[in-house]
């Protein structure tokens, strides 16, 4: 009698089962790491634009702002002059993913349309700013909020904070 070789149904079965299984527990894991890259992503793409309102400004010895035109959740722009300027004579434009809320606060916790940097790349007025980026499915307690802080200087820095 031959000795048959491979995979019986059951073994197949079995095998079929536990891939099933093992793919169900990583999916949501999956999702929850294509989230967070999505807000690093967005995250990041903020703080590259105020940087490079600051770059610009310095290259260029002139005041340079970071426009909001109507909040950053419908995108913002880099243009020359100060906050009395618009994006219809932007250097660079930048769309917002739209999935998240944004804030800009003053150290009066005043809200604040528009970064102006000086020739030098510090803000005017030379005062610190806080932008807080909450995305829309913010679970209370879960350190999923952003805190992006601009020093007076001009320098950024990024934080993360739990969801209220």
């Amino acid at each position: 009698m031959k000795k048959s070789t491979g995979f019986t149904l059951i073994e197949l079965i079995i095998t079929m089962v536990i891939l099933a299984i093992v793919t169900m527990a990583a999916i949501p894991s999956f999702s929850n790491m294509i989230q967070n890259n999505k807000r690093a992503a967005d995250t990041n793409l903020l703080v590259s634009s105020i940087n490079f309102a600051r770059t610009e400004a310095i290259k260029r010895g002139a005041n340079v702002t970071f426009s909001t035109d109507g909040g950053l959740e419908s995108g913002w722009c880099v243009h020359l002059g100060d906050a009395a300027g618009d994006c219809d004579d932007q250097i660079r434009g930048f769309e917002s993913s739209g999935n998240l809320t944004f804030t800009v606060k003053d150290d009066d916790d005043q809200d604040v349309d528009d970064l102006v940097f000086d020739r030098r790349g510090f803000l005017v007025p030379q005062t610190a700013l806080t932008v807080t980026v909450i995305p829309e499915e913010c679970v209370s307690g879960n350190p999923d909020r952003r805190i992006i802080r601009v020093s007076p200087v001009g320098r950024t820095e990024i934080d993360e904070d739990p969801c209220p």
